[in-house]
């Protein structure tokens, strides 16, 4: 049923050398039935379709986070006019650093922590990869208690763009 399935954390990738001591990494992989498919249109397919209950629950994280400083999106999902991410361009609360045809890494941060993820493709696979740098307590809280959800989620979202035959 999941087509979603959780990779080992890439060693040496852009993401790797931006870790510091205090972290979060996860890597998940699905397959794709689009194999010429760019990162960037991956990443689109991926996070411009989220169910109504994510956007439900992103928008009361919004609501309690913004007091404690974290940086909080306008939107849940990336735009769904957009049919490409270009260097620069906002993806939800995130900014594209760089784009490759097999990679697109994006980034944000605030005073608790930096948030990079990163989305590749290859001619079976997209694979998406998060880092959160946590520069705070009140960082390591949030994330010690985000985990969970960010599984549920991120899985949930990937299986979706699979099952949709999105990617």
């Amino acid at each position: 049923m999941w087509k979603v399935t959780a990779r080992p954390i890439p060693k040496n990738d852009f993401l790797a050398s931006m870790r510091t001591k205090h972290s979060f990494r996860d890597a998940l992989s699905a397959p794709l039935s689009k194999p010429t498919l760019s990162a960037a249109k991956a990443q689109l397919s991926i996070f411009s379709h989220m169910p109504k209950w994510v956007n439900t629950l992103m928008s009361i994280r919004n609501k309690i986070v913004k007091y404690f400083g974290f940086k909080v999106g306008t939107t849940t999902s990336l735009e769904m006019k957009k049919t490409d991410l270009k260097l620069g361009d906002a993806a939800g609360f995130m900014t594209v650093i760089s784009v490759k045809d097999h990679e697109v890494i994006s980034f944000a941060e605030d005073k608790h922590m930096q948030f990079y993820m990163s989305v590749t493709t290859d001619d079976q696979q997209t694979t998406v990869s998060t880092l959160v740098n946590l520069k705070t307590p009140i960082g390591r809280l949030y994330m010690a208690l985000i985990t969970p959800f960010h599984w549920v989620i991120a899985r949930v979202v990937i299986h979706n763009a699979v099952k949709e035959q999105r990617l």
